[in-house]
């Protein structure tokens, strides 16, 4: 699995469970997928958090591959962050319900991270911190 595979599958849950996901505050983003990071219970499909590079110049950590992607993601009209004030990320339901279909096929161990990555973000995001 990829880092935009993975982070495809955790919006669209994420979306499906309400949880506000955050475009005018990416550290948490950042926070949450350096807390995956060094999850041990990440099986083996998980291997990009491996390469994944944290820098710390700032007050937290910042992984330029994600946030890469996560402009992408943005730029090529997948999610939108047209809200009244650009502040979170929504996720058109076409999209919504094409990334779902990729959940479905995924293996038990798979899921059972991703679910355990949905509640860290919730934690995360609804505190605004790690």
């Amino acid at each position: 699995m990829s880092l935009g595979d993975f982070v495809k599958e955790l919006v669209v849950l994420l979306h499906n469970d309400k949880v506000r996901m955050p475009f005018d505050e990416e550290n948490l983003w950042h926070e949450l997928f350096y807390e995956l990071k060094k999850d041990p219970e990440r099986n083996e499909r998980f291997n990009f958090f491996e390469h994944l590079q944290f820098d710390w110049d700032g007050p937290s950590p910042k992984c330029q591959e994600l946030s890469d992607f996560l402009h992408a993601l943005h730029w090529n009209a997948s999610v939108s962050a047209l809200n009244p004030r650009f502040d979170s990320i929504t996720l058109i339901d076409g999209i919504a319900e094409l990334w779902a279909k990729r959940i479905e096929v995924l293996d038990p161990e798979d899921k059972k991270f991703l679910q355990k990555a949905v509640a860290e973000a919730r934690n995360i995001f609804m505190s605004g911190h790690a």
